[in-house]
Formats: C-alpha cells, sequence, structure tokens
C-alpha cells in the first residue's frame, strides 16, 4: 500500500526531521568518542556502567532509524532526501562501531544485524495495513518479539494513536515535545471498521 500524495509530504517531513535527529545522536557520540586520545581510557569509558548505558541508548537510537526504513519500504516512501539521510546514519553507524572494536567485550553486546532488519518484517505484514494501525513515528505495527528486547503489544496509545515506546520516548527527547500524528485516507478498510467499532 502506499501512502497517498496528500499525506506523503507530511510523513517525509516527518520522517526526515526523525532521521536527522537520529544522526545527530550517533554523529555526536562519534565525536565524544574521538575526543579520547588513547585507546585505553576509551576502553575503559565504555566499560564504566554509564558508558555501556549511553552506549545501549544509541544502539536503541540506531534501532528506530531501522525501523523506519521499514516502514518506509511497507508504505512504498521513496525519497532521495531520505535515502541520503540513511545513508549518513549507516556512515556515523559504522565508524561508532569501529570506536566500539578497542572494546571488544562491549562490541559483542552489540545485536547481530539481522536483529535491525525491519524491512523483511515490513514488506510481508498485512496488506490491509494502515496509517491509524501504525507507530506514529516508524510507520510500522506491532514488533516480532525475535527481532526486538520490546515484548510484542507492548504499544503505547495516545491520541488515538499507537507508538513503540523506544520511538516515542526518542521523538519526545530529541525532536519534540509533541508526538506526530499522521492522518490515514477516510476510506481505508481499517479505519472505516474502527470507526464502526467506536459508534
Amino acid at each position: 500500500m502506499a501512502i497517498e500524495p496528500s499525506l506523503l509530504d507530511a510523513c517525509t517531513f516527518q520522517l526526515k526531521t526523525c532521521l536527522k535527529n537520529i544522526h545527530k545522536v550517533i554523529q555526536k557520540a562519534n565525536e565524544m568518542l574521538c575526543g579520547i586520545s588513547q585507546p585505553s581510557v576509551c576502553s575503559e569509558v565504555l566499560m564504566s556502567s554509564r558508558g555501556a548505558e549511553y552506549i545501549s541508548g544509541v544502539i536503541e537510537v540506531y534501532r528506530v532509524s531501522k525501523r523506519m526504513e521499514g516502514g518506509m519500504k511497507r508504505f512504498s516512501i521513496d525519497c532521495e532526501r531520505l535515502q541520503l539521510a540513511f545513508r549518513d546514519i549507516e556512515l556515523a553507524w559504522n565508524n561508532l562501531q569501529a570506536f566500539m572494536s578497542m572494546c571488544p567485550s562491549i562490541l559483542q553486546k552489540l545485536p547481530a544485524p539481522s536483529a535491525f532488519d525491519y524491512e523483511a518484517k515490513a514488506m510481508t505484514s498485512d496488506s490491509s495495513l494502515c496509517l491509524q494501525r501504525c507507530c506514529g513515528v516508524c510507520l510500522l505495527e506491532r514488533l516480532d518479539q525475535q527481532a526486538s528486547p520490546e515484548p510484542i503489544g507492548n504499544m503505547l496509545q495516545f491520541g488515538g494513536r499507537s507508538y513503540h515506546p523506544s520511538c516515542a520516548n526518542f521523538w519526545l527527547h530529541c525532536v519534540d515535545s509533541s508526538l506526530p500524528v499522521l492522518s490515514c485516507r477516510s476510506n481505508c478498510s481499517a479505519c472505516v471498521k474502527l470507526k464502526e467499532e467506536i459508534k
């Protein structure tokens, strides 16, 4: 299912804004680690409880970008500006992994690349999927429990929309104080059914 042109501009703007801020977070982590001149000190920082917690947060931010990539595939959103944003995020992520290689125990804790693959799940999900049933940030439905530490069905409900907790958390802390809301097509079969249930 493709998003209607009237919704596409709003959706593209929302995705671009979020991706820009994801890149900032990962780039800031790179700059912080790059500022540590000695590998032994870098390793010590990464091994500390605060350092490990910080890296864990950055990993979750990267995971949000991969969900967004899956959501874009699901709704056939193909925009060169967004692809450039994903490329910048990947470059920053690869640089960060190079820093983390100084500390093998932290590197081993990184999820396998397959854990970030939301595209395959997005492409095979229900064809009746609509914006109303998706996360308002990444445009994906509930997460697969095997691909995420978040349990299936663990979605926040706010303003009639659903959000993955980590997507909502990132948006509220790094993008805007109001969660994004995209209206679905009024004739979307799932939305029509939802309206009938509410009546």
